[in-house]
C-alpha cells in the first residue's frame, strides 16, 4: 500500500466509492488500490454505509386455518416450525407489530 492513500471526507463521496465499488467486480482490496484509497477506513464505511440503508420490508405469506378455539378474546400467533405464542386481545398493538418485526 502506498503512502499516498487517501479518505473521501463527504458521506455523498463514501457512497458514491461503495455504489461503484457494488456494481464492479473487484475485491475490496484491489477496489481501494485502484481508486487510492485505505482499506481499513473503505471497510468502516462500507459497514457504516450499510447500517444507515432503511431495511426493506417483505410481505410474509399468512395462512389462516380454522383450529380449536383459545380463549376468548386471546390472539394465538403460531410458526411455521410449530411453536405458537397465546397473548391476551388487550395487548399494545405496538409492542405486537414490533414483535412480528422482530420475528420476521
Amino acid at each position: 500500500m502506498s503512502r499516498n492513500q487517501t479518505s473521501p471526507t463527504s458521506h455523498d463521496a463514501w457512497s458514491e466509492h461503495i455504489a461503484m465499488w457494488r456494481a464492479g467486480k473487484l475485491t475490496r482490496i484491489a477496489y481501494c488500490q485502484q481508486h487510492d484509497l485505505k482499506l481499513n477506513a473503505f471497510i468502516y464505511q462500507s459497514k457504516r454505509h450499510q447500517q444507515c440503508q432503511p431495511k426493506s420490508l417483505t410481505l410474509v405469506p399468512v395462512t389462516v386455518r380454522t383450529g380449536p378455539q383459545p380463549a376468548s378474546g386471546d390472539v394465538v400467533l403460531r410458526g411455521p416450525n410449530g411453536w405458537s405464542l397465546a397473548m391476551s386481545s388487550d395487548v399494545s398493538t405496538a409492542w405486537l407489530g414490533e414483535l412480528l418485526v422482530r420475528l420476521a
